[in-house]
């Protein structure tokens, strides 16, 4: 900063160095002879404020530029101001201590200010100003529309901000929170479908903040029934029997179903709109959370709980999320697959650490190993390792949650079958690890992955499913793309080839799918229900064609339009309206 100084009745210019002053520091510099009884300003404080001038609890400005007050004493009328060598866009002098000022764009970082008095006396304040970006809204509005009557999550994200609330004046719809962390959750109670405004706030560690309002709609979700049909050992059909069906069945008359959460060889559950959890079948390891080993036939409450949001079947284990974003789970544990840090199976829920921010996990998954995806987009695995579908780079087991990688921006997982894993980001890129002996990684070889490689170059993945080295993706148009094992024609392409690279399947547009051992299915966009692989006795007619035949094309079961979630198994668990 150039100042002035007296000599012989001139000014000439000099450098401040000001290398050795501490952050903060203040220094105050007049000139004598002629102005001799000149105070030089003094700046004792620098406020962030609003266009009004009113003072703001931000510690730094945005980079776009804004509005400070600064304090002292000894200012002028018509001083000047400075950040760095930046003149300001507007100075007013509101008295001999206090100067309103508008400051221009800057880039992130601290800034010397100076005060400039007429006469060339300075005021500095080192460090004095602080420059940053405000929060950036990544959450776009509206939010996705939300079902009534049923627990949802949604994350808000604003680029840098550390802490969220909702804006003075505005109101959540009745039943949900907002948590410091963004999460946004909650049970919406109401008759009909009703759409929401509120706005919440985003804020920096310098207090900085950004408001965005945002749009939700809660819809009343169409009553729904389950359905079930396939092999009836064990009671996994909910029929309160052990037989076969080999057409689809109404479990029980309820009409309050939410979500399934799988149907394997073993056992079966599923959520209701109250939160509720279920679940039937195979009891040997304690798998049905009833903390007793006894087989039930027809579905049976877990607990008293109301606040299940997500349930995932993996043969003799379970994984649930609680509406507070904790980890539950319970089963089987021979490779610490409970990541529970032990190998003691458990015949009732047990939580996962203490952390409240998990949110996806696959829709069916398996009894060795596990993944499940943070709020934060972070993915984590646990268990058996043996070909590397943990996918930490190496094949050593885990019996608690560990990270892959760094990465925050993992979506929707697909675990397959004992050995490989597949899973979406939200880039729309499809990645796979782990075991490939028949192709199942879609990689074209049969060669094993430890850590995460991308399937092609496509970014218009939308959807996944995996099991038993069987893969079922959906792209945004709609398409559906498979590939892996294919002994029993359960790709649906026509034929017993396996697939080692994602290979579409016939025409039209799907919404879901889902694939077991030797059997698959889906669901089209029209509602229409389709089945295809081993139809056989020992499938139990699984197909739901009300025979026992090998299909391996897609088949429509029955002419019902309504179908709107789908868990294929040995057996096969469907929900319509």
């Amino acid at each position: 900063m150039p100042l002035t100084k007296l000599q012989a009745g001139s000014f000439e210019t000099g450098a401040i160095d000001t290398s050795d002053l501490s952050s903060n520091a203040t220094i105050a510099f007049s000139t004598t002879s002629a102005f001799a009884n000149a105070l030089a300003p003094k700046i004792t404080t620098v406020n962030v404020a609003n266009s009004a001038f009113s003072v703001l609890d931000d510690t730094a400005v945005n980079i776009g530029g804004g509005y400070i007050v600064i304090t002292g004493a000894n200012f002028v009328s018509g001083a000047s101001v400075l950040i760095d060598t930046t003149p300001a866009s507007a100075v007013t002098f509101v008295n001999t201590s206090t100067l309103q000022v508008q400051v221009p764009a800057k880039s992130a970082a601290s800034y010397n200010l100076y005060v400039v008095n007429p006469d060339g006396g300075t005021g500095i304040r080192v460090a004095g100003l602080n420059y940053s970006a405000e929060p950036t809204w990544v959450t776009s509005s509206p939010l996705g529309n939300q079902a009534a009557n049923t627990a949802f999550n949604v994350n808000f994200s604003a680029t840098g901000a550390s802490s969220y609330s909702v804006a003075a004046g505005s109101t959540l719809p009745a039943g949900t929170s907002l948590l410091a962390n963004g999460y946004f959750f909650g049970t919406v109670t109401i008759g009909t479908e009703t759409t929401y405004t509120f706005s919440v706030v985003a804020t920096d560690d310098e207090n900085q903040d950004s408001s965005k309002t945002f749009q939700v709609t809660v819809t009343v979700a169409p009553l729904l029934k389950l359905f079930s049909w396939g092999k009836g050992g064990s009671g996994v059909l909910g029929l309160n029997d052990v037989s076969s069906r080999s057409s689809p069945t109404q479990v029980g008359s309820n009409t309050d179903w939410a979500s399934l959460g799988g149907s394997t060889n073993y056992a079966s559950a599923a959520i209701k709109t109250n939160g509720t959890l279920w679940t039937w079948g195979s009891n040997y390891f304690g798998q049905l959370g009833q903390n007793d080993t006894a087989n039930r036939s027809s579905p049976t409450q877990v607990g008293s709980g109301t606040s299940w949001s997500k349930v995932c079947n993996a043969a003799y284990v379970f994984f649930a999320i609680k509406t507070d974003g904790t980890l539950w789970t319970w089963g089987y544990n021979t490779y610490g697959t409970l990541g529970l840090n032990d190998a003691v199976s458990r015949s009732s829920p047990v939580q996962i650490g203490t952390d409240t921010n998990w949110s996806k996990l696959p829709v069916a998954s398996n009894m060795f190993f596990a993944a499940v995806i943070k709020t934060d987009g972070t993915l984590w695995t646990w268990g058996n390792n043996s070909q590397g579908q943990l996918g930490i780079n190496s094949v050593v087991y885990r019996s608690s949650p560990v990270q892959v990688g760094t990465g925050t921006n993992w979506n929707i997982l697909g675990v397959g079958g004992a050995f490989n894993t597949t899973v979406l980001k939200t880039d729309g890129t499809l990645w796979t690890w782990g075991g490939n002996s028949t192709g199942g990684l879609g990689q074209g070889d049969t060669i094993n992955r430890s850590s995460p490689t991308q399937v092609g170059s496509a970014t218009n993945w939308s959807k996944v499913q995996s099991y038993n080295a069987q893969n079922f993706a959906i792209k945004t148009d709609g398409t559906l793309w498979v590939w892996g094992n294919n002994p029993n024609g359960q790709l649906g392409l026509n034929d017993t080839v396996t697939r080692s690279v994602p290979t579409q399947l016939g025409s039209g547009t799907w919404s879901l799918a889902s694939a077991s051992y030797k059997l698959a299915g889906g669901i089209k966009t029209d509602g229409t229900l389709w089945t295809w692989g081993d139809g056989t006795e020992f499938s139990g007619g699984a197909l739901g064609h009300n025979n026992d035949i090998v299909r391996s094309s897609p088949t429509q079961v029955g002419a019902g339009t309504t179908w709107l979630d789908l868990c294929v198994g040995y057996r096969v668990l469907a929900l319509r309206t």
